[in-house]
Order: structure tokens, then sequence, then C-alpha cells
């Protein structure tokens, strides 16, 4: 592939895949940590990878904006899904928090105890988001635009001048964040003991949330500057992934992902396309100042 494929569209295209297949795999790895590997190996493996993740960020932390920001994205991945995945279920069983099950329809719209758990961290996730979004030199979209809404980004002042935020870092933040957020903002329009899945309100809300992502993915396919557009696409996928993780509770998407067992093929291809997608970002050649070189 040439430098033509680090351009818009195809440039938001690409990075579009390597998410959506991220997510994909990270399904997958997910129920086999949980579901299939067997004591210690389903403590250690997402454990030991964990740390992994950690590393990753870290070596992030002095690598060039492409390189930095996959890095970053890559370590909040292995972090989010070894630890919280797989540690959330071990707290709520240890605290004995009971799963909440609808009554009618599918039984995959039901909370189990981690899910209650990680629903009512949505108040500190809400609160660690404002105390961000005071911070002058934050560059997040969203909550830009939050601060503008309500008045705030005249008293907040502007960044500093010349201050570039470490990639790494932001890219890990970012995946984190959005991931924690959308993950209790589904939480709370399907939990059975509010409106459930089937209410006009859970209606309204998903397609509102579907809207947005579908406009954030456009907007994904005209960024132009690589590490940026890996960094909009954290934040762009993670609210579209909605869609299909709504259509698949209505069973009207079929999450092949899960199903390793009968999918093998599928689940290689989806690992293998991964992969070269990532190489080929990572190869994207860089100024001496670390900036993207895209002719």
């Amino acid at each position: 592939m040439t430098n033509n494929f680090r351009r818009p569209p195809i440039l938001g295209v690409l990075i579009l895949v390597l998410m959506v297949f991220e997510k994909f795999l990270a399904h997958t790895y997910t129920v086999i940590t949980i579901y299939v590997l067997p004591a210690p190996w389903k403590y250690w493996v997402p454990g030991l990878l964990g740390v992994l993740g950690v590393m990753l960020i870290i070596l992030g932390l002095k690598r060039d904006e492409v390189k930095g920001t996959l890095l970053g994205y890559s370590g909040a991945v292995l972090v989010w899904m070894s630890w919280f995945e797989s540690g959330l279920p071990l707290l709520s069983r240890y605290n004995q928090i009971p799963p909440a099950m609808p009554t009618e329809g599918n039984m995959m719209a039901g909370l189990l105890g981690e899910h209650i758990l990680l629903e009512a961290s949505g108040i500190f996730c809400i609160t660690a988001l404002f105390f961000v979004m005071l911070n002058k030199d934050v560059r997040c979209r969203m909550l830009l635009w939050i601060r503008r809404r309500i008045g705030l980004g005249t008293r907040i002042g502007v960044p500093a001048p010349g201050n570039r935020p470490n990639v790494a870092r932001v890219a890990a933040f970012e995946y984190f964040f959005v991931t924690w957020f959308m993950y209790v903002l589904m939480i709370v329009i399907i939990d059975p003991r509010l409106n459930g899945l089937y209410h006009p309100v859970t209606y309204a809300l998903s397609a509102m949330i579907g809207l947005w992502g579908v406009y954030l993915i456009y907007k994904l396919t005209q960024q132009r500057e690589v590490g940026f557009t890996i960094r909009y696409g954290i934040g762009a996928v993670g609210v579209a992934w909605y869609i299909p993780e709504a259509l698949a509770l209505y069973e009207k998407f079929y999450e092949f992902y899960i199903y390793a067992d009968k999918h093998p093929i599928a689940i290689l291809t989806v690992l293998v396309v991964y992969i070269v997608i990532f190489v080929y970002l990572w190869k994207t050649p860089v100024s001496e100042s670390g900036r993207p070189i895209v002719k």
C-alpha cells in the first residue's frame, strides 16, 4: 500500500476497520479468558497481559506521533480487556451482587453483577470527566464542545502555546474513558429495572446514539493526519460500537466473534487484517519532530 492509503477518506476507513476488528478480537479474548480457560490460567493470563498493556503505554511515551498513539491505544485495550473485563466478575461475585434479568425478550439484555457494579461507577466516570474538562490543555473534542455550550470556554483559558501532550497517554486515556462512559451509558439505557430493552425511551436514545456514531464515523473519514486520526477513531468507534451491540441485543446482528470455536476461519481473517493495517500504520514515515509525513 502506498501513501495514498494514508489520505482521506481511505485513512479513516482503514482505522475504522482496525478498531472494529479490535472490538471483535477483544470479545473473542474475553470469552476465552472468562469462560474457556481453566483456573489458575483464567487469572494469570489476563493479569500478565494487563501488565503488558501498561508496559506498552510506557514504551509509547517517548515514541513519535504515530507509534506513540498506537502503543498507547494497544496498551489501553489490553488493560481494559484484561483487568477490567476479567476483574469485575471477580469483584461482583466477592460482593455477591445479584443479576437483574429482563422478564421478556433476549436474556442477553440482562445485567450480571459486574454490569451493575460498572453501572454504579458511572457517577465516578462523570465526575472525573468534569474535572478533566476544567483542564485548559484538554483536547477532547466532545469535552471542548460541552465546555463551550455551558459557557466555560473563556473562564478556563486557552491551551499553553506549543504545549503538545504525550500522545501515548492521551490515546490510552481516551480509550479508557470512552469505553467506560459508553459501557455505563448502554447499561443504564437497557437496564431492565428502569426502561428495559423494549421501551420507547430506549428506542429513542438508541437511535440518537446510533446517529451520533454514524456522524463521528463520517468525520473520521475526513481526517488527514495519521496520529490524530487514530486518536479520533478511538472516540468515534467507541461511540459507534453501540450500534452492533444494540442490534445484537435485539437479535438483529450475529456476534460470530464470541463463538471462535464455530468460526475459526473468520476469527483468523479478522486477526490477519488487523495485523496488516496495524503494521501499515506503524510504518508511517515521520519527520525529525516526530510528525507523520504523507506526501
